[in-house]
């Protein structure tokens, strides 16, 4: 039992770390189309980058029909690196990598960026970030008014939500985000930055400061994730838009 547990925390951390990266050659997968249909096919990376950032796909559809995409021509995609030809009725399965078309960080071009959360705040990879070995961050339990996090098991929030596993290889391991709040304009969020930008993120949900008067420590970078699947999760409808 011990040597499953210990295996789990390295596969969620070297999962963390090393997503994002292009498969080899045609994936199942799907693709958003511009007035949001969800086409299930074949995806494959073009070797096409803006700021880093993957700009363009190919997408072979079920009628064998084949077409690059670049990121400003569709919402998305999503693939599953070890998925089969089922999966492609389930684009929301934690098996797969969602990418969504968002404005670059710099430019401001349209591009495919890996998400690692979906909801009000949107968390992205930085895939030109500095990656940790997961070795030094420590996390510990929290026990909140409506979620409990714990290490070992991941985050639930209310009765019905339970976190993927990936929770806490991505806490462990990335050292800073892309986000993106309301479909506003992308920032980069680190260490360095974060109590200038958490008001901004967090400060327009009242829940969300009873959770913080419970636990002051979630204020901390460690605990990003946590607390933004948390905001998107109880402040639906809370604060203003920004």
């Amino acid at each position: 039992m011990m040597f499953i547990l210990i295996w789990t925390g390295i596969q969620s951390s070297v999962s963390a770390q090393f997503a994002g990266m292009p498969p080899m050659g045609n994936t199942y997968g799907y693709a958003i189309l511009s007035n949001g249909d969800t086409l299930p096919g074949l995806i494959k990376w073009k070797l096409k980058y803006v700021e880093n950032n993957l700009a363009e796909i190919t997408f072979t559809a079920k009628n064998g029909n084949s077409k690059d995409l670049k990121a400003g021509d569709i919402l998305g995609f999503g693939y599953n690196p070890g998925g089969s030809i089922n999966d492609l009725s389930r684009p929301e399965d934690p098996g797969y990598e969602n990418y969504e078309s968002v404005p670059s960080l710099k430019k401001e071009i349209p591009v495919f960026i890996y998400r690692y959360i979906n909801g009000r705040i949107k968390v992205f990879q930085n895939r030109s970030q500095i990656y940790s070995s997961g070795k030094d961050e420590k996390l510990s339990g929290i026990e909140g008014i409506s979620f409990t996090f714990k290490p070992e098991e991941g985050l639930f929030i209310d009765p019905d939500y339970r976190s993927s596993e990936m929770i806490i290889g991505i806490m462990k391991t990335n050292t800073s985000f892309l986000v993106r709040k309301n479909q506003g304009k992308l920032l980069k969020v680190d260490k360095k930055n974060y109590a200038e930008v958490f008001a901004t993120l967090f400060g327009d949900c009242p829940d969300i400061k009873k959770e913080l008067d419970k636990n002051p420590g979630l204020s901390e970078f460690k605990n990003f994730i946590v607390l933004t699947e948390v905001y998107n999760h109880i402040c639906k409808g809370q604060g203003e838009i920004r």
